[in-house]
């Protein structure tokens, strides 16, 4: 019988060391482990029966760029082949305590709570390299091992969400940032985290617009503020932005069907969050964007990134730009 348990996350005491060679490299220093490699976007699922559709169906998230874009490179591995992968900076191990390899994994103590709870679910950094997560989901039998996938689906994509940004983001910092460009941005009080490859359009500055651009792929993020009064609803954020790019962008405009907008707080102001797919009918052209919308002392204030990489993939340059736009500060409140 299946026992109501909470979801149960447990810290790396709680995962068994008694692999030699992880016992040896913590004992003597864990900063000898070797670094990570991989792309942003791969995963190593290691199982000692590999169900692909069983990952697939439960692991996969989707961004529409428009089209629909797997978010996660899986790369499935028998155990006996772990060694061979076990320096990539994501892992997902799954199986049973009649896994071999997963028992010899497991402390004692991890075994007993998966005997009692049925699943259980544990997260590790730095197992076998710098700056890896290690994913372990565990069930008492083979019988269990949908239903825990069930179980966990939201805090497991959302473990891998976050690590998926989270190297992009490591990624994008290793670049030289533009020292000019930030004194520029400056001078119209904002403040950007932008890479030597950014132009600047101030153009339009005097109309309170101006926007940084590159190319290969083409991204775009504009800078827009305007005295008002109120608060921000669904309809306001989705008109603005179609009047800003519209007038700005030679005509783009929001796929309402393919776009959400969201309440957050955003640098400890309250505002709305759009994420949906651009197009523009003159130039055939479309694709993602992101734009973060507030009301501070009675100024509306826009930020908004835009990507154009036709037939290639997107997420990675689309969530780059994310990092871009989670860099925005007013300059003269920092």
């Amino acid at each position: 019988m299946i026992r109501s348990m909470p979801q149960r996350l447990l810290p790396l005491s709680s995962i068994c060391a008694a692999v030699v060679f992880i016992f040896l490299l913590c004992f003597s220093g864990c900063s000898r482990i070797p670094a990570h490699v991989g792309r942003s976007s791969e995963v190593i699922v290691v199982s000692t029966i590999i169900d692909t559709q069983l990952v697939q169906n439960h692991l996969q998230l989707y961004n529409f760029v428009p089209q629909k874009e797997k978010l996660f490179k899986f790369r499935y591995v028998q155990d006996s082949l772990i060694n061979d992968y076990k320096n990539f900076h994501t892992m997902f191990l799954y199986g049973s305590l009649n896994n071999e390899f997963l028992k010899t994994l497991l402390r004692e103590d991890a075994k007993t709570t998966t005997r009692e709870d049925t699943f259980a679910l544990f997260k590790l950094n730095n197992l076998w390299a710098r700056g890896q997560l290690t994913i372990i989901l565990v069930v008492a039998d083979d019988a269990y091992l949908e239903q825990a996938f069930i179980k966990f689906k939201p805090l497991i994509t959302s473990i891998l969400e976050e690590n998926y940004y989270q190297k992009i983001k490591d990624t994008y910092y290793t670049k030289n940032m533009s020292k000019r460009l930030k004194k520029v941005l400056k001078s119209y009080g904002i403040s950007l985290d932008i890479d030597k490859k950014w132009m600047i359009d101030s153009t339009f500055k005097n109309e309170g617009f101006i926007y940084v651009h590159t190319h290969f792929p083409d991204r775009s993020i504009f800078y827009y503020k305007e005295p008002m009064h109120g608060t921000l609803t669904d309809s306001l954020v989705l008109n603005k932005r179609d009047e800003l790019t519209y007038r700005y962008y030679n005509g783009d405009y929001i796929l309402r069907d393919l776009t959400t907008v969201d309440p957050i707080e955003f640098k400890g102001l309250n505002g709305s969050r759009v994420k949906g797919v651009w197009q523009n009918d003159s130039l055939v052209a479309g694709g993602p964007f992101l734009s973060y919308f507030f009301i501070f002392k009675d100024t509306l204030y826009a930020i908004d990134g835009l990507l154009f990489n036709p037939g290639e993939r997107k997420s990675d340059h689309f969530t780059a730009l994310e990092v871009i736009l989670n860099s925005f500060e007013l300059a003269h409140e920092k």
